[in-house]
């Protein structure tokens, strides 16, 4: 059995009900209430070595990190959603793009409109007056132009013919961008792009 380790207003928690969703695996969900820091935790960190949400278990292995919960997920569940050989650089190149570029830009940007400045500066392990959000709204612009530039060349992030893993990371919160204030209409490719994830068997919405 899977148990998943959410928050319903993650979207790194929503990929990976997504991919779950997608692959039709069933499991088990676990609320962890990170507001009120009850992730915080010996025995949370006994699954999620930096207290962070989402986690996953699986039988005996526990798995943190959203992307290294996808990458499992595929690797043990659903080979198809890893793209093939001539594209798997390209394929790990975007996931890195969600760890790092989206992580650093449109996650946190969103994070300031979804609760307090003081809220998304504890999450964002920073004091609130150092919080930059002209800062967060550029890089986010530069990050969408980059994944608009690839996606009007491009069906899927990894370049080859049906979606893979890096979609869903870099869907997670390109799917809430307009919580962050993006009119995602600026990036024509992207929004095609997020249409046709919502149009694969078995996809449902972020959310609760």
């Amino acid at each position: 059995m899977l148990t998943l380790y959410d928050h319903p207003r993650s979207g790194n928690c929503y990929k990976v009900r997504l991919f779950l969703a997608l692959i039709g695996k069933t499991y088990q969900r676990t609320f962890v209430d990170v507001l009120a820091r009850k992730n915080q935790t010996a025995e949370f960190e006994r699954v999620s070595a930096f207290q962070q949400v989402p986690a996953l278990t699986d039988g005996g292995t526990d798995i943190w990190d959203s992307h290294a919960i996808l990458l499992h997920l595929a690797h043990h569940y659903a080979p198809e959603w890893l793209a093939p050989l001539p594209s798997i650089g390209a394929m790990h190149a975007w996931l890195s793009v969600s760890a790092n570029e989206i992580a650093n830009s449109l996650q946190p940007l969103r994070l300031t409109h979804v609760v307090s400045n003081a809220e998304a500066a504890h999450h964002l392990g920073v004091n609130e007056a150092l919080l930059d959000i002209p800062g967060m709204q550029a890089r986010t612009d530069r990050v969408l132009c980059r994944m608009d530039k690839r996606l009007a060349e491009h069906r899927w992030l990894a370049g080859s013919d049906v979606p893979s893993v890096a979609d869903i990371a870099c869907y997670g919160y390109a799917a809430l961008a307009e919580e962050a204030a993006i009119d995602i209409t600026a990036y024509p490719a992207v929004a095609a792009w997020r249409e046709r994830i919502r149009q694969l068997p078995g996809y449902v919405p972020p959310g609760p």
